[in-house]
């Protein structure tokens, strides 16, 4: 019989911060692309949260296409951060 292996406490919290700062970058490239990000506090929040978490990736790479700019600078950084929270949870794990 196989021992499960439990994963550390540090390993989760990695691994959710990771999540947790990807998925407010999705959110905000959703509301960039609906339009939202124009409306409301919510959005605002969101950008403002946003904003410092995208690091070096805006302007990265450079398409005439503007959602597909917007999908680059953001979506890469959103997947930034799954791979350094997974990694740091494998790591402290």
């Amino acid at each position: 019989m196989a021992a499960s292996k439990g994963r550390s406490g540090v390993a989760v919290l990695f691994q959710g911060v990771g999540f947790l700062f990807a998925a407010l970058l999705v959110l905000h490239l959703l509301f960039i692309l609906t339009g939202i990000a124009s409306e409301g506090e919510l959005a605002g929040s969101v950008a403002q949260a946003a904003e410092p978490l995208a690091l070096f990736f805006p302007g990265l790479l450079s398409v005439d296409f503007p959602v597909l700019q917007v999908l680059l600078d953001y979506g890469l950084a959103a997947c930034f951060w799954v791979l350094v929270g997974g990694l740091l949870g494998r790591v402290f794990g």
